[in-house]
């Protein structure tokens, strides 16, 4: 499956003009975070197949969440591309949000959570049993 996200996606959702330095390098760094996304072991288990799922199916994945998600990532690295973790001078100094400062493509706890498909319902029984249909 080709990768849902396209740089106008993180274009359209960044609050200022990228430089040619970054819309250079904005295919890249989506691709970067769609391996990120669809690897099992990294990202969201099974996101290719819940994408295809018909919309009625609980278990489907709506296509502009995960661009969502994308978007986040990239943007994180656009926002500290260095990964500074801190910066000042003579009468100024500022610390970069330690989730920020990595300068790295990555996804958080919350965007993979959100992304995941719903838990089934579980009986709250002493002997109670999670039956699959």
């Amino acid at each position: 499956m080709k990768n849902p996200a396209v740089p106008s996606h993180v274009q359209d959702a960044f609050e200022r003009s990228l430089t040619t330095d970054e819309t250079r390098v904005l295919p890249a760094w989506l691709d970067t975070a769609w391996r990120i996304l669809k690897n099992p072991n990294r990202g969201v288990p099974g996101l290719e197949a819940r994408l295809e799922l018909e919309a009625t199916d609980p278990a489907s994945l709506e296509t502009d969440d995960v661009i969502d998600v994308l978007v986040s990532m990239v943007i994180r690295k656009l926002r500290n591309p260095d990964g500074l973790r801190s910066w000042g001078g003579d009468d100024y100094q500022q610390v970069v949000d330690q989730e920020l400062s990595a300068g790295k493509i990555y996804l958080t706890d919350d965007e993979r959570l959100s992304l995941m498909p719903p838990a089934p319902p579980v009986s709250s029984g002493v002997f109670s049993l999670q039956l699959d249909r």
